[in-house]
């Protein structure tokens, strides 16, 4: 009920509360996924954020694309409503505080709605859901960057799984919460990913990152 509660006040209020994009990323980490939207401009794909909360990030990040030409559609997942009962269990058992289990909770889809329209981005596009149970034909065939903020390890690995397939060369995936010994257990499912896939871990200001290389240039054999 009460977070029901809290969740009416946002929407009721949230001319005041969200005249400003309510981002909970780190300045670092969001100059670098910026700068990786940026830098990633002339790719194919869509941009897909994962965990996005109130939308502050996806209005800066929409905001970007729009005003450097860019074709990508920015797609948000998330179950706007907090974590999955038995997914934050799982991580509760590695040491997970039991009292971050209530964190986002209170939210809805129609409140993010709100605050990305308020800002102008009402191109961005809401995919309700678990992520570690989205159906395929809610993904797009191709993404250049995915930014992925989950907080938990089940469906940090679950996501990779996913979209790390539709990543095209020279595209890139960011996992936010990943210093070591954190309170969070995304490192635990990045970590995970990568030994199974033989990928290199890379780290920097707290995000994981994972690089898809360009194919190597192979000369045609001559005449």
């Amino acid at each position: 009920m009460l977070n029901r509660l809290r969740m009416f006040a946002k929407l009721i209020f949230s001319p005041l509360l969200y005249r400003y994009p309510p981002t909970g990323l780190q300045p670092e980490r969001l100059a670098l996924y910026l700068n990786a939207l940026l830098d990633r401009s002339s790719l194919e794909g869509d941009v897909a954020e994962i965990g996005c909360n109130l939308g502050g990030t996806a209005v800066m990040a929409s905001t970007l694309l729009r005003r450097t030409n860019s074709r990508a559609r920015y797609i948000c997942y998330d179950t706007f409503g907090g974590f999955v009962s038995t997914q934050f269990g799982a991580d509760e058992d590695h040491g997970t505080p039991a009292n971050y289990r209530q964190m986002f909770s209170a939210n809805s889809i129609q409140l993010v709605r709100k605050i990305l329209d308020m800002h102008g981005c009402q191109d961005v596009i809401l995919v309700p859901g678990d992520i570690a149970a989205t159906p395929e034909d809610t993904l797009s065939a191709s993404y250049s960057v995915v930014l992925l903020d989950v907080d938990l390890s089940e469906p940090t690995y679950a996501a990779l799984c996913l979209f790390w397939p539709r990543i095209v060369p020279g595209g890139a995936i960011f996992v936010d919460d990943c210093p070591p010994d954190y309170n969070w257990k995304t490192r635990l499912g990045y970590e995970r990913f990568c030994k199974e896939r033989g990928l290199k871990e890379e780290y920097r200001f707290g995000l994981a990152i994972l690089r898809k290389a360009f194919p190597e240039f192979e000369p045609q054999a001559g005449p």
